[in-house]
């Protein structure tokens, strides 16, 4: 079992923030204990899940830059059951520059989360922004295992390259890092055009599992709407169901992969933010 999973990729719109939740909620559903981190300024996730982000007295951009802030005083509860929160502000947008001067600034998530007794989960879910930056990368230093969610459109697939890139420096970093596989979202059953980029997903990268399809739906933004899941707000809509599904497969997965390894590179080649 991975523990911290994040849900990552460069990519806007590919349902990171919905999947988070949703796939929380299902795993509350078999009685697992989840802590959701939003690292994302635009703080979607902890909107979604009820939080008034003018009334919060902390937020993950309070534990990243301030070592006297204890993160468990900031982690809330949400309006799904069993599921915790580390909610963010717009403020985090300003962490970036912030974090520049500090010491290893890529290592200051993942030295915060060490100062948790992170047994009181079963998993920490993290979510990221649709960018490469200094947060993204404290998220990919941070984590154990990646699921990447794509959007079956060729768009998608054309920026699946430089992420690989991204992740392969990264296990500079965070030579532990695993990939769980690829989270196929809004995929239109009828589509000839998703069932032909998850095939080419598939050729091209055939050691990396896809998880089951999310399908497009827009029951997702509705309960969203209601500060909940889909789970809680459609149970029995196709699109809960196929979340109950992706939490299943985490919890009995086929088996993880690493992270590309690094093509050889001149020593004076660094890791670029």
């Amino acid at each position: 079992m991975n523990l911290l999973i994040a849900y990552f990729n460069k990519k806007g719109g590919t349902a990171k923030t919905t999947s988070n939740l949703n796939v929380a909620a299902a795993l509350a559903e078999q009685g697992r204990r989840v802590l959701m981190i939003d690292l994302d300024p635009q703080a979607s996730l902890t909107m979604a899940v009820g939080a008034d982000i003018t009334a919060m007295e902390g937020s993950v951009y309070d534990v990243l830059l301030d070592e006297s802030v204890p993160v468990e005083s900031v982690i809330t509860g949400t309006t799904i059951g069993s599921v915790e929160l580390l909610p963010a502000h717009p403020d985090l947008a300003a962490a970036e520059l912030e974090l520049l001067n500090v010491l290893e600034r890529e290592r200051v998530l993942a030295h915060r989360l060490n100062t948790l007794d992170l047994s009181t989960w079963d998993y920490v879910l993290i979510d990221s922004p649709p960018a490469l930056n200094i947060i993204s990368i404290n998220i990919l230093v941070a984590a154990d295992a990646l699921i990447i969610p794509i959007e079956p459109h060729p768009l998608s697939l054309m920026v699946l390259k430089r992420l690989f890139e991204t992740l392969a420096k990264i296990r500079r970093l965070n030579p532990d890092l695993e990939i769980l596989g690829f989270l196929p979202t809004k995929v239109h059953s009828n589509s000839r055009l998703a069932a032909d980029m998850l095939l080419t997903l598939e050729e091209q990268y055939p050691d990396l599992p896809l998880l089951p399809v999310i399908p497009l739906s827009v029951r997702s933004a509705e309960s969203t709407a209601e500060r909940t899941s889909v789970l809680q707000y459609m149970p029995r809509s196709p699109v809960a169901v196929a979340y109950r599904s992706v939490a299943t497969w985490i919890e009995e997965p086929a088996g993880p992969v690493d992270a590309p390894v690094a093509p050889a590179r001149s020593a004076s080649e660094e890791l670029h933010v």
